[in-house]
């Protein structure tokens, strides 16, 4: 049974916008008809024809698109897509809205979509029949893109460059100077040297996939310095660089004192990096980005007394 056809469609909220109908003609309440009937003998009388049809309630020919609304043939219906915010609220098992059951596939894959139906009132032109459906994919499009943005997020962390540190101590490494020595209870400074966004951060790094942005921030929460006697000292900043005019003093910021001599001790220090992501669909979580270390070796003495009579 086709729609009643008013004159003019209602301007009530609810009333769908008849903006699918080919240029020349509009939804008349039972499809889309001329706005004036065509004279030219050469026009096409089958112009108005929008091949969309909906059967219950009959609508001949009907909008293949209406505010946003697609029409499927194969569902008999108007669909559209719900925002990626609004389909995580569905997804199973966590989505808030999940519980409704309207989800009743696989949870990592398909949509979420709106689903109306035209219907006539006495008056005007308004949707009638309407809820929600999951789909593994959309009616004539081609698989529905399913954005895992947790996923996302990893890919991008295994983008990121994470360099090591290059460490500073005084007293001096052996590495860089054979003859330096500390000596036992004196201070000992360490520090980050190469401070920057690969070895400390923060830095931040963004990719849009499926329609979903997914923003990841890494940065070093604290630096592990083993000190190699047993002892590791947690700093959580690049530290304070040495100066001899500074003199016997501790480092106020990130400092050791060894208690036993020893011709190599073996300092460990190791970045340790957070990692947040975020996603445009409102979903968050952290990861676990690489800890990148570097080793020196110091020495440890004694102060000799020398006794004079």
């Amino acid at each position: 049974m086709a729609l009643a056809a008013p004159a003019e469609p209602s301007e009530s909220s609810d009333a769908p916008r008849a903006n699918g109908c080919p240029p020349g003609t509009y939804f008349n309440g039972s499809g889309c008809v001329y706005e004036e009937p065509p004279t030219d003998e050469d026009t096409d009388d089958d112009a108005y024809l929008t091949h969309c049809s909906q059967d219950d309630p009959q609508v001949v020919p009907a909008p293949c698109t209406i505010a946003g609304y697609e029409f499927s043939d194969a569902l008999d219906r108007y669909l559209k897509r719900l925002s990626p915010a609004e389909n995580e609220l569905h997804r199973p098992p966590d989505g808030t809205l999940s519980h409704l059951g309207y989800w009743t596939g696989d949870p990592a894959e398909g949509w979420m979509f709106e689903w109306r139906k035209l219907a006539g009132v006495a008056g005007g032109i308004h949707w009638g029949d309407h809820g929600y459906m999951w789909l593994a994919e959309a009616p004539g499009e081609t698989p529905v893109i399913v954005v895992d943005p947790e996923e996302v997020a990893q890919q991008i962390l295994d983008g990121m460059s994470f360099e090591p540190l290059e460490v500073g101590l005084a007293p001096r490494p052996l590495e860089t100077d054979p003859q330096s020595i500390g000596l036992v209870g004196a201070p000992v400074w360490m520090w980050v040297t190469n401070a920057g966004p690969t070895t400390w951060g923060p830095r931040e790094e963004s990719a849009t996939v499926g329609g979903v942005t997914v923003t990841v921030t890494a940065e070093v929460d604290h630096v592990a310095w083993d000190m190699g006697d047993g002892t590791t000292v947690t700093c959580e900043e690049p530290g304070t660089p040495y100066e001899p005019s500074l003199g016997v003093r501790p480092s106020p910021s990130c400092g050791h004192a060894y208690t036993q001599t020893s011709s190599a001790y073996t300092v460990t220090a190791t970045a340790n990096w957070a990692a947040t992501w975020t996603a445009s669909t409102g979903a968050e979580g952290t990861l676990d980005p690489p800890d990148p270390a570097t080793t020196a070796t110091v020495r440890i003495g004694e102060r000799q007394v020398i006794e004079t009579s």
